[in-house]
Parts: structure tokens; sequence; C-alpha cells
């Protein structure tokens, strides 16, 4: 049986990942949450932007007390984008979702889809064996306007209509994320790979011509996708990679 985590709230940080490891010093298992974050961040060093207390900014902290395997580890990253999609639907059951390979969640909006949504997954290794997780969620909840430098569409609850306290949405999060933590990873991955959809989507690469298809999801998270005329495969495990179709 898992224990619930140890929840920490904050009126400003710097980033509730980098909060969360200090803490994990002391403590194996902490949720922090934060009104606003300085000097949040997304994946490939980008910078996650957000207006005062408009969001959802949290993260969860998790010492490994034994090696976990590289499913397991892939797991986490699987666990953050259900949370995330299982807290949105809580919140209005019928809103148009789903995940962007491999971490964004997004909703359509405008007559696109767009990012709602956000799960960085940090591990801290000693050589071979993961010592601990680091899962930070954020989710646009009343922010109406996103700042150029963001090159995708954005949207939020606000924008879609939908009322929602951050507070609230935080507290869902909280409860969701426990009990995915508490499933073991085959169950999460099957559920993952559900909601990204990519069996009838066609991609295209950044750096390769043509239209690709999915031929298999693997254990770790990564992608094997199939050229459909050169029949070509490459392994993709960057979501800025991939660009879908339709």
């Amino acid at each position: 049986m898992f224990i619930e985590p140890i929840e920490f709230h904050l009126p400003v940080v710097t980033s509730t990942s980098d909060y969360a490891k200090e803490l994990l010093a002391t403590y194996p298992y902490v949720f922090v949450s934060a009104q606003h974050q300085t000097k949040g961040r997304g994946r490939n060093g980008k910078e996650w932007v957000g207006d005062y207390s408009a969001n959802a900014y949290c993260s969860i902290g998790i010492v490994h007390s034994q090696d976990e395997g590289i499913e397991e580890l892939s797991a986490y990253m699987a666990r953050g984008a259900l949370a995330v999609m299982e807290t949105l639907r809580a919140i209005h059951p019928s809103m148009s979702l789903r995940i962007k390979y491999p971490n964004d969640v997004q909703a359509f909006y405008n007559g696109h889809w767009s990012k709602i949504a956000g799960i960085l997954i940090e591990h801290e290794f000693r050589g071979m064996c993961c010592t601990s997780t680091i899962v930070g969620i954020g989710v646009n909840v009343d922010q109406e306007i996103f700042p150029e430098t963001i090159t995708q569409h954005c949207t939020s609850l606000r924008l879609l209509g939908l009322r929602s306290d951050v507070d609230h949405v935080i507290s869902l999060l909280r409860q969701s994320f426990t009990s995915w933590r508490q499933r073991e990873w085959k169950t999460v991955h099957d559920l993952w790979v559900s909601e990204l959809d990519l069996q009838t989507k066609r991609i295209r690469l950044t750096d390769a011509e043509g239209i690709w298809t999915l031929r298999q999801v693997l254990p770790d998270g990564r992608l094997i996708l199939r050229n459909d005329v050169s029949r070509s495969e490459r392994t993709i495990s960057d979501g800025d990679t991939l660009r879908y179709e339709d």
C-alpha cells in the first residue's frame, strides 16, 4: 500500500520541481504546489510561462526504496498525463482531449488541438540506479493570453468556457496521481497508449520526408514509426520531432 504524499503549498517558488527535489532529502514522497513559478520549465530546456495565480503548478517527488526497471520509470510520464486527463474529465466529462506524444495534454479549441497541460519527468540517478523521480505538472486554468514565444496553439479551462478554482484543480491532480501511482506499469502504459490514439494517425517528422505511421509503442515509451513509401523505420522518443498530419 502506498502512503499519501506530504503536501507543501507556496505562494511563489522558482520551480515546484526544484523545491520538491530539495524536500526529498528529508521526505520520501512529497506533493508541492504553488500559486506562481518564476522559473517554471518544460521539456528540452523550454520555459513554462504562466500568469500569477492563473494556473495549476505542482510537482510530485518520489524517493525510490528499490531499483526500478525502465518500464516502471517510463510509466511515471504516463501516470502524470493520465492524472491530468482524469482531472480535466472530472471538471467536464465531455471535454475533447488527447495526449500529444509524449507528455502534452491538448484540448480542441477554435478548430485546433491546443495545449492545455504539460508534464515534465526528471529522474535522479546514482550510477545505474534511479534514486528519485520528480513529476512536474502544469495545467492552464484561468490564463487567457499566451506569450508569442510559445510556438503552438494553447488554451485554458477559462478559454474553453469552463470555470474551476485553481486549488480545486490541484486537489484533483493530487488525488488522481496518487491513484495512478498504485497501478502497475503495464496497465498504465496500455491506457496511455490508448489515449495517444496514434494507431490511425498520419505523422510527419521534422527531419525526414514523407508520411509515417505507428508500428509499435515500446514498453519504455519510445515509438517505432514506419515510412509509408520506403518502409524504413525510425525509433522516436522526442515529441518535438513529430507533427500529426490530421
